[in-house]
């Protein structure tokens, strides 16, 4: 209900819709996503220690639709050996290659961050060649990414996808961000063409004012 209701992804995300999940941790916005869409979601988490409950979750809500698992990172040019690292909450998520975050941030990502892994990255177009349908791509709806600060990239990377499908963008506003990434994250989202909102009011959102997440709404959609 948290994201069904209170995020609204009831009115987002409709029957028949292909869905993006990045970041997939354990289901927990696969299963919302695929609960309303009841098509196909795919989900990617490059996290080996949550991916098997992710697989897990995802195969006994099967009866609701088409799941896929994608084991790679979303990044910015394909890649074999991405760095990986724990941001403090049990390697989930992180990773991207030539990230430009300001001092700040860096600084403070730094303090959150001990093991690393390597794992396999791919940007999203190649991601959804390899794993979607060309019907499946044509329908794409909805796309969340939530990826501990690598968002900016991600969303930027994408460019190409939002703007000929131009899906409902669900983004994590990560709370690591100094005013400077911040500022970046809705320069990335603009120059898109979206127009980011508070997920729960629907107000145009204020980079000044923290959510923990953005509803970003393409420009021709609203």
């Amino acid at each position: 209900d948290y994201y069904i209701i209170k995020n609204h992804w009831n009115k987002w995300i409709q029957p028949g819709m292909t869905c993006i999940d990045i970041g997939g941790h354990s289901g927990d916005t696969a299963i919302p996503m695929m609960v309303r869409c009841q098509s196909t979601v795919l989900t990617v988490e490059p996290n080996p220690t949550i991916l098997p409950f992710l697989e897990f979750n995802c195969s006994v809500n099967s009866h609701l639709g088409k799941f896929i698992v994608a084991s790679e990172a979303v990044t910015n040019k394909n890649a074999n050996d991405l760095v990986f690292k724990d941001h403090q909450n049990g390697m989930c998520n992180g990773g991207i290659f030539n990230e430009h975050w300001d001092a700040e941030t860096t600084a403070r990502v730094a303090g959150m961050s001990g093991e690393s892994i390597s794992v396999k990255g791919m940007t999203l177009e190649s991601m959804l060649e390899k794993y979607l349908t060309q019907d499946e791509i044509s329908k794409i709806g909805f796309i969340k990414t939530d990826t501990e600060g690598h968002d900016i990239e991600i969303i930027r990377s994408s460019c190409d996808i939002l703007m000929k499908y131009k899906p409902v963008l669900f983004t994590e506003w990560f709370s690591a961000y100094s005013v400077a990434d911040t500022a970046e994250l809705f320069k990335v989202i603009a120059d898109a063409g979206y127009v980011a909102f508070n997920p729960e009011t629907m107000e145009e959102a204020d980079p000044n004012i923290r959510t923990e997440d953005l509803v970003c709404l393409h420009k021709d959609n609203i």
